[in-house]
């Protein structure tokens, strides 16, 4: 039976946005995506391995401006090539950095075939672009003035049609990257570096939008402290606070507590709480709860609970930039998930963020469908990534849109969450 979403139906105001629309060309499999219509809080639905995370990760690029220690990080994470040298590992001696972002894994066989990342507008400036380019080598003779001759080095992109004509001129493999505002916003070269040669990178970041990414998996407790060292003072730890109540109906406070580590010494001499030489430092979180006169580990609460604090501590580096939830459901009993929707949405809304999470779950989809219908002031789109059945398409992943008239009367057949 195909459950359908029945909501009240009304008017939902534009709210001003990052990004209004987003086309993603040649990254990974999506090779022509195109999503017409963005929110300040938007839901992305699909199988499993339809795209969805890709579009993160295509985000987090655009916010880091192509970030060269941005892009290890990602590389890294899915086990592909870095320039940080393995010698351990020297297997895939011709694979290059970075070849997977790439539709098809590959470098590209012609110039004008770059990923791109940003509006579907161009002319709005809002955009990243990845060029792969091969660069020359080549000597240049100079006369001085008492005759004798010096040779200097110079360098020059080569169009790929001319690799050919080089002769035995050095050649060097970059990605060059641009965006709207500037004409060369960095670049990396990708080969190996030869004897007396330095790997050659340049990037500028003036042009970094504030980006904060969830992963799946549980953020470490040494990285959650640090963030609440940030907020304890603000306003913002009120919110905080606020979005733990909605997992535990009698929690009252938090913080996180140092606790030492014995390295290298018996449980008697730990347990006497004696110091001891080469012992490490951790921090724990703990909570304080009604009519319990004693800390309690936050670990003990469950996933849940653990879940909405990583997110809350997220979504404040965010201001003014993204949000990035990957699997928005992870830990979250649906009975709640519609609590923390509102709650996103109002500190989205405070906090002048943009936000993009991803599901496959109904639940999560029912839960966002009401309460972005329910804001008026603040606009949630869903957008759902699968392949196209249009024979023209040729299988190619793409969006389709469910804007707030549509998420009045979704049902589980439009989305095919699984």
């Amino acid at each position: 039976m195909i459950k359908k979403l029945k909501v009240e139906k009304l008017k939902i105001e534009n709210s001003r946005v990052l990004i209004n629309s987003l086309k993603i060309k040649n990254f990974r499999a999506l090779q022509n995506f195109e999503v017409s219509k963005l929110g300040r809080i938007n839901l992305i639905v699909g199988k499993n391995n339809s795209g969805k995370s890709t579009v993160l990760e295509a985000l987090r690029i655009y916010a880091g401006g192509a970030n060269p220690l941005l892009m290890e990080q990602i590389a890294s994470d899915h086990d592909e090539k870095t320039r940080i040298v393995n010698h351990e590992s020297m297997d895939e001696i011709s694979e290059l950095p970075f070849q997977h972002f790439f539709t098809g894994r590959v470098f590209p066989e012609a110039d004008d075939i770059e990923i791109y990342i940003g509006e579907n507008y161009p002319e709005t400036n809002h955009y990243l672009k990845i060029n792969h380019r091969f660069i020359e080598e080549y000597e240049v003779e100079e006369k001085q003035d008492d005759g004798e001759s010096i040779f200097r080095t110079n360098t020059r992109i080569i169009p790929k049609e001319n690799l050919s004509n080089i002769g035995n001129n050095y050649l060097r493999q970059f990605l060059t990257i641009k965006n709207g505002e500037t004409k060369g916003l960095g670049i990396i070269e990708l080969d190996e570096p030869i004897s007396g040669k330095l790997r050659n990178t340049y990037w500028d970041s003036r042009e970094n939008t504030p980006c904060s990414y969830l992963p799946t998996q549980f953020v470490s407790v040494d990285d959650l402290a640090d963030i609440w060292d940030n907020i304890l003072f603000s306003d913002y730890a009120s919110s905080v606070k606020q979005g733990l109540a909605i997992i535990a109906e009698d929690f009252e406070d938090l913080g996180f507590v140092k606790s030492e580590l014995g390295v290298g010494m018996g449980l008697s001499q730990w347990s006497r709480g004696l110091p001891m030489p080469g012992s490490q430092f951790r921090r724990t979180c703990k909570v304080k709860l009604k009519n319990i006169n004693r800390a309690v580990p936050l670990n003990s609460l469950g996933d849940g609970m653990l879940r909405v604090l990583q997110l809350m501590f997220k979504i404040f580096p965010a201001k003014g930039g993204f949000l990035l939830i990957d699997e928005f459901e992870n830990g979250l009993h649906f009975t709640i998930q519609e609590k923390v929707w509102r709650l996103i949405f109002d500190l989205a809304e405070k906090l002048d963020i943009q936000v993009f999470a991803t599901t496959h779950s109904w639940d999560c989809i029912e839960s966002f469908a009401k309460v972005a219908v329910e804001r008026t002031d603040v606009e949630g789109v869903l957008f759902r990534v699968g392949r196209s059945i249009k024979s023209s398409d040729q299988g190619r992943i793409i969006a389709t849109v469910f804007d707030e008239d549509k998420l009045f009367s979704i049902t589980q057949a439009d989305v095919e969450v699984r």
